[in-house]
């Protein structure tokens, strides 16, 4: 089948039968299996060398099967069929979607992340130019261009690389973890994120530009955003949600400025203020997700995450402008 058949015109993937060149077996992953096989082949031919022409050739083929079998192992720790799912039901609240895109052109993209992790090894960075080059013959039917596939490769990478930092498996299974102490998680973000609306809100009514303000509502309404859907988990959970952030929790967690008033704070006082509030925020997501959290949960607070690390990489970048005119 061909690449192009992979996506059709309601959005919906063809499922295909993948044939594994070691087993056989149908719904594998070849491209996991043919890279171990050709590291194999080498490692394999390489040792056979002390054995002569003979054992170069025995060493190749057993190097060739046994790499086989590990890069199996390496690509069938993903599950396609999930991550697919995954990605569907949530490509259209990813800080980098564009409006009017269909799951089409983002597809791709996710499957040359989630299948690439395998292979290139846990750094991103040091192999986008790959990514790059290999995007040309993977974008299937993607209307994107590399720049604009580039954040959703990076979100299914990095979903992935997840499931190899905690062993062989789809990230965490839900009977492995424990509700009350997911609810716990969960309510900090939440407390995180209702500090963060406050915050913002608390910069809306003392800027006098406008421009500011804009962005400041913008953010504040991410915040809101993030701590409704948090709250849902929760209550899927069987816990009690918390209500959201205070002048005094947020004081607590990082907005040190926020105390009823800002009346004395440039507005190049408060975007300090609010990257220093998003620095704190970024801590208390990237502690939540060493916790043991179900799939989809994780999903959610790492999505959530980028979405934190998108507005303070924002703000930093406006507050630099600002510094560098002044």
């Amino acid at each position: 089948m061909a690449a192009d058949d992979r996506f059709n015109s309601r959005d919906n993937l063809v499922t295909r039968d993948n044939p594994d060149p070691v087993t056989d077996e149908t719904s594998a992953h070849p491209m996991g299996t043919d890279i171990g096989a050709t590291g194999g082949a080498i490692g394999g031919a390489a040792a056979g060398t002390l054995g002569g022409p003979i054992g170069m050739a025995v060493g190749g083929v057993a190097g060739a099967v046994m790499g086989g079998m590990a890069g199996k192992a390496a690509a069938e720790s993903v599950n396609p069929t999930e991550q697919e799912a995954h990605w569907r039901n949530n490509y259209t609240r990813e800080p980098y979607y564009q409006a009017g895109r269909t799951y089409n052109d983002y597809g791709p993209a996710y499957e040359l992340g989630w299948n690439y992790r395998a292979r290139y090894g846990n750094d991103f960075d040091n192999h986008e130019s790959s990514l790059a080059a290999d995007w040309e013959n993977q974008r299937s039917v993607s209307k994107l261009s590399w720049p604009q596939a580039r954040d959703a490769s990076r979100a299914a990478w990095k979903r992935v690389d997840s499931n190899f930092s905690n062993g062989v498996g789809d990230i965490r299974n839900d009977e492995d973890t424990d509700n009350d102490e997911v609810v716990d998680t969960l309510n900090a973000l939440i407390e995180t994120s209702g500090d963060g609306e406050y915050g913002f809100n608390a910069c809306v009514a003392h800027t006098g530009s406008a421009n500011l303000k804009m962005l400041f509502r913008q953010h504040a309404a991410r915040c809101s955003d993030a701590a409704t859907e948090l709250r849902g988990h929760v209550s899927r959970l069987g816990g009690e949600p918390e209500e959201g952030g205070t002048a005094m929790g947020a004081m607590h967690r990082g907005w040190v400025a926020v105390r009823g008033t800002l009346s004395g704070y440039s507005d190049q006082a408060m975007l300090d203020e609010c990257e220093r509030g998003e620095d704190a925020a970024l801590e208390r997501y990237r502690k939540a997700l060493k916790e043991t959290l179900p799939p989809d949960i994780h999903a959610v607070v790492q999505r959530q995450m980028d979405g934190v690390q998108k507005g303070h990489d924002e703000i930093k970048a406006l507050r630099d402008r600002n510094r560098s005119r002044a």
